[in-house]
């Protein structure tokens, strides 16, 4: 059995066009986004540059020296202050790497880190028909705390949207 080399790093913009890649990848199921046609890797340049290691990190996964994954936080209601404990996680993994495993690493990872980014307060938000993200929050203990029924229109199916949220230990505590 081969045993594969996992390594969960910070991104960096060479790593821009890979993440796009796997996000645009995940458009066509209508499962995990609301957007609807690819987009750019220019469109995303000041998403990705907003990521700080310290606060709002956002890291791939490689395996095998090759990126199939990425997991990033990003400030809750536009970043306002008093907010500022509060941030929203976002996965993205490659199909053809699905199902290994490697989302609970990324969420486990992400949440061991907490403290250190100064998070309490997680929130995931997907699709109410997204049965893996569902598993995925669940397994962590998120708990629904708000549903949006037929919020999104993909290709005229109307579609809700799940609001999970975890709290978590703050470095004072």
């Amino acid at each position: 059995m081969h045993n594969n080399l996992v390594q969960i790093r910070d991104a960096t913009l060479t790593d821009l066009p890979t993440i796009i890649a796997i996000y645009n990848a995940a458009i066509p199921s209508r499962n995990s986004t609301a957007d609807l046609v690819p987009i750019t890797i220019e469109s995303r340049r000041e998403w990705f540059e907003k990521h700080d290691p310290r606060s709002r990190p956002l890291w791939v996964m490689e395996v095998d020296n090759q990126v199939v994954a990425w997991i990033g936080l990003t400030s809750f209601y536009g970043g306002r202050p008093a907010y500022h404990a509060t941030a929203e996680i976002s996965i993205y993994i490659d199909p053809g790497h699905q199902g290994k495993g490697y989302g609970k690493q990324l969420v486990q990872r992400m949440l061991d880190q907490a403290p250190q980014l100064g998070v309490t307060t997680f929130l995931a938000v997907y699709f109410d028909h997204n049965i893996a993200s569902r598993k995925l929050f669940d397994t962590f203990q998120f708990q629904p705390v708000g549903h949006l029924p037929e919020i999104a229109d993909l290709d005229g199916v109307q579609r809700g949207v799940v609001i999970a949220m975890r709290k978590v230990k703050s470095i004072q505590s």
